[in-house]
């Protein structure tokens, strides 16, 4: 239990509607609107002093504290810059960073176009969490929100000021190694109705890719279950014939429905093959799921580290599926 202490800030918003809808009535409004302000340029950093002088009426602590808490930002360490490709991005507009200055980070106001180093990466699996209405879109701080969480749950705490990982931020996404192996890449896609998750491993690092699916996918489907668990969507795995990158509209490839891929794994009489969404192609498992155990569903890394035991409430698509399974089960 945490004790405030007498020197210690107090504030009480008595309401952040009105709040949250003046600040991000400027902060994020489009170039269009005559509010916008080039407060970030196309780096989505922002001084706290740059903060100040737009909202001077507010006490710059709590702003911070509330939009933090509002997880719209993140306060980082200026060393952060120098392991991503934001520090590059601010000398390149001719930013320059004062010693000591706080400094934010607001995904959303990150301009900047996917690098073109991107597409020369040959990815070995690819999975997608897709809307399954044409009127539903993940919102934006639904990203913002995933980015800053894979940033820096990447990030390893700093041992005499080095960082041993780097991110790469654009518009829609982000990419990092992660010193073991494994590049993962998460991007926004096909007109936001799609999360994106791709994966490039060296030879021989397989299980590590396995690990880092686990983790990755257990992000996306949490952050979702937070920000956004009125959308409906459905989980897909790409095939692994069709992963060129750049994937902009994953649901135009062949894809396979976790749910299937997950019944012929558990049905009674196992089958060897999962058929397309479409209903004219069928793959493998072992194609698909390559590099992992089938013998033990409970450690899936499609599952993203859910566990089959219990009734999970993530979305419409598993609900079902994780009934049937205990229902299955308590018969064998």
């Amino acid at each position: 239990m945490s004790v405030l202490k007498s020197e210690d800030k107090v504030w009480v918003v008595v309401n952040k509607g009105i709040l949250l809808t003046e600040v991000d009535g400027i902060l994020f409004a489009p170039e269009t609107f005559k509010e916008h302000v080039d407060i970030a340029s196309n780096t989505g950093i922002v001084s706290v002093s740059g903060l100040t002088r737009l909202f001077p009426k507010y006490d710059p602590d709590m702003l911070i504290r509330f939009l933090k808490n509002m997880e719209l930002c993140e306060e980082i360490n200026p060393f952060f810059l120098r392991i991503t490709n934001l520090h590059q991005l601010e000398e390149e507009e001719g930013g320059r960073e004062r010693r000591g200055e706080r400094l934010l980070h607001f995904p959303c106001l990150l301009s900047r176009d996917r690098p073109d180093e991107m597409t020369s990466e040959v990815y070995q699996f690819g999975w997608c969490l897709q809307c399954t209405s044409k009127h539903h879109f993940f919102p934006p701080r639904y990203f913002h929100v995933l980015s800053l969480r894979l940033a820096y749950k990447l990030a390893l705490p700093q041992e005499d000021e080095k960082l041993k990982r780097r991110c790469t931020f654009w518009k829609n996404g982000l990419h990092w190694f992660n010193g073991h192996g494994v590049g993962s890449l998460v991007e926004i896609v096909d007109e936001s109705q799609c999360v994106l998750v791709m994966m490039s491993c060296e030879k021989g690092y397989s299980d590590n890719m396995v690990s880092e699916i686990r983790d990755v996918i257990g992000e996306v489907i949490s952050v979702y279950k937070e920000s956004c668990p009125s959308l409906e969507v459905k989980e897909l795995v790409i095939d692994p014939k069709e992963l060129a990158y750049p994937v902009n509209t994953p649901r135009e490839r062949t894809v396979y429905s976790v749910k299937d891929v997950i019944s012929c794994i558990t049905c009674i009489k196992k089958k060897d093959f999962v058929v397309s969404t479409t209903g004219i192609k069928q793959a493998q498992l072992k194609e698909i799921l390559a590099d992992e155990s089938l013998s033990d569903i409970s450690n899936l890394s499609l599952l993203g580290g859910r566990s089959i035991k219990v009734r999970i409430n993530t979305h419409k698509l598993f609900d079902t599926l994780i009934q049937a399974l205990i229902i299955k089960r308590s018969f064998l």
